[in-house]
């Protein structure tokens, strides 16, 4: 009986270091994103941070548009509206709106339209870049790692434990 009540003690440890684990998570990962919400706020010198700043949308699109040019590829409207699970129209917009300010790469063919961020807008992020190191700093960037990583370890050991098993049995 002291073995299964060992067992049942060790087990309300576990589940209460994961709790205090997972709540340094939040109150970490709650900070960070206050302090990018904070920056992408703050950020509207140009008018290129007012267009992408000024919509959760608009802002993710920005971040696709780098990512096809980092990786050379040309996206379409049709795959962009589903990775963004927007809709056509909006994305179709966005696409007319940037291209006239020279923001986008564009290829145009009959039905079809793919595009990529344009240097100018590739290049705009090297400030958003830097601008984003700076909102984590080492310690607190060390810290997360730490807590995620014991996280996943209490998750695991709690998930391959092994039930507890009466010995009057």
């Amino acid at each position: 009986m002291i073995k299964k009540f060992d067992n049942i003690n060790n087990e309300f440890s576990k589940s209460l270091n994961e709790e205090i684990v997972y709540r340094e998570m939040v109150k970490i990962l709650s900070s960070h994103e206050i302090k990018i919400y904070q920056a992408r706020v703050d950020r509207v010198n140009t008018r290129m941070q007012r267009y992408f700043n000024s919509t959760p949308l608009r802002n993710v699109f920005a971040r696709i548009c780098n990512y096809a040019f980092t990786v050379n590829q040309f996206y379409t409207i049709t795959y962009v509206t589903k990775e963004l699970r927007s809709t056509r129209q909006a994305i179709a917009t966005m696409v007319d709106e940037c291209e006239s300010e020279g923001w986008l790469n564009i290829k145009r063919k009959p039905n079809r339209v793919e595009f990529q961020s344009s240097k100018i807008l590739y290049n705009s992020w090297k400030d958003y870049v830097y601008a984003r190191i700076n909102i984590m700093n080492s310690d607190e960037r060390n810290e997360w790692i730490s807590m995620l990583t014991l996280y996943k370890y209490l998750k695991k050991n709690k998930q391959n434990s092994v039930k507890s098993v009466d010995i009057d049995k």
